[in-house]
């Protein structure tokens, strides 16, 4: 009996040993037909276990590989983060990798990791073959450089042309000013020629006729008067006539009529002159001028602006000339930037009377030579000030701040045209709250 069960317990076991190798050759089979290389390696990273996926992935055959660490195989670049994931597997956790192995061949071929502890002293892994997949991201992401490059390049062709259509429209903005403006003064520029020659002509023959007057009615003063000698005794009817007419009146008063007639016609022609000089504004000449003989036209010419409805002055100017040379200038033009500049003054300081918020509007208007190089004029008012959000903005063409009708913009635009590009020089604006609002205009004089 003791043999039987001997014997028996000999089959049995022969059985499920039979049973088990079957299965471990099954298991084999099954994980050599694995497209997924599969392995078992040490703590160390030792490999102990490959399955065939390993040599057709990889091309070492499985035989000359157990044993060795598996970062013998494992680009140089990457065999930190195999170590780091040595190190991780120490606290029990699985870890996913993507690591570059080198093929026989010496070609890079990328694999997938994913491992795990299986026991105190091992590891058990799977590599995937992601060349593929890593050629498509390397290949998206070419694409996606491609793509942001054509876009940056894009980008910056659009800003480019943006950049260029922008002074583009600059310049034709600029442009059209200068047009407009050279239109519209060349026109005003004939206008006032034309209109001082017909004032002057009938003005010459007034002026040239009043001596004639003067002596005319001062021999028939002395004709009365020789017959009021020969005649002493007058007939009443004329009598009666120089009482009614008031022949004494008549010979005081005539003769400052005539002395009012004289002064009228030389103001008539001064103001027709500077009218004259003024309207050359096509003159292309540059001179040697008298700086403060065009500021002093400017002021006459703007005369009727500065006087209250009472012909009292309202707007007072106080003058501070320096000693200043001949200075070589486009003196029409200047007469202009004088006229804008000093307009712009006015409309200040009657807004802010209007407004009730100044007691004594003032101009004051002075020029010196600075270092010797430059002309600085100033023109200053106590008006109210300029609105910083409106000070970046004043020079620019074709902004105003006047209502419709009252200008075009135009004005303080052209004036830095005339100081900055034609005399190289310079003209600034300084506006605070409760203080003077400051033009200074500078011209080189060498």
């Amino acid at each position: 009996m003791s043999d039987f069960n001997n014997e028996l317990h000999t089959q049995i076991q022969y059985s499920l040993m039979e049973k088990l190798s079957e299965s471990e050759r099954r298991y084999r089979e099954l994980v050599n037909s694995l497209r997924e290389i599969v392995f078992k390696c040490d703590r160390l990273g030792n490999v102990k276990f490959l399955n065939q996926a390993w040599t057709k992935t990889l091309g070492y055959q499985v035989a000359d590989v157990i044993g060795s660490p598996l970062s013998n195989f494992i680009d140089a670049n990457d065999r930190h983060l195999w170590q780091a994931t040595l190190e991780k597997l120490q606290t029990g956790v699985e870890v996913c990798q993507e690591l570059r192995f080198h093929h026989q061949t010496g070609v890079i071929v990328w694999l997938e990791l994913s491992i795990q502890p299986c026991d105190e002293s091992e590891f058990s892994g799977s590599l995937i073959h992601i060349n593929d997949r890593k050629q498509a991201e390397v290949l998206l992401k070419q694409t996606n450089e491609e793509l942001e490059a054509r876009v940056e390049q894009r980008n910056t062709e659009l800003i480019q042309a943006n950049h260029e259509l922008k002074l583009t429209l600059e310049k034709l903005k600029y442009t059209q000013a200068q047009l407009v403006q050279t239109e519209k003064m060349s026109s005003l520029g004939q206008l006032v020629a034309g209109i001082a020659h017909e004032i002057n002509n009938p003005v010459n023959f007034i002026y040239a006729n009043l001596s004639y007057a003067s002596e005319y009615t001062e021999a028939l003063f002395q004709i009365i008067e020789l017959y009021q000698q020969a005649y002493p005794v007058t007939p009443l009817h004329v009598q009666e006539a120089i009482k009614h007419f008031d022949l004494e009146f008549i010979q005081q008063d005539l003769a400052k009529l005539l002395q009012s007639m004289q002064a009228g016609s030389d103001r008539i022609r001064e103001v027709v002159l500077l009218l004259r000089n003024f309207s050359r504004l096509d003159e292309a000449e540059i001179k040697n001028v008298d700086i403060h003989v065009g500021i002093d036209h400017t002021i006459t010419l703007l005369r009727h602006r500065l006087t209250t409805n009472s012909g009292m002055m309202g707007i007072q100017i106080i003058k501070d000339y320096g000693r200043i040379p001949l200075i070589k200038c486009y003196p029409a033009q200047m007469n202009q930037v004088f006229m804008n500049i000093i307009n712009n003054a006015i409309d200040a300081l009657l807004e802010a009377i209007n407004q009730s918020q100044l007691l004594m509007p003032t101009i004051w208007i002075s020029t010196e030579i600075i270092d010797e190089v430059w002309l600085n004029i100033r023109i200053k008012n106590n008006g109210l000030p300029i609105p910083e959000s409106v000070m970046a903005k004043i020079f620019d063409p074709f902004f105003t701040t006047k209502a419709v009708g009252k200008g075009i913009g135009l004005g303080l635009f052209v004036s830095y045209q005339i100081v900055v590009e034609m005399h190289q020089g310079k003209l600034t604006c300084t506006s605070l709250p409760n203080k003077e609002t400051e033009f200074c205009i500078q011209i080189p004089i060498v």
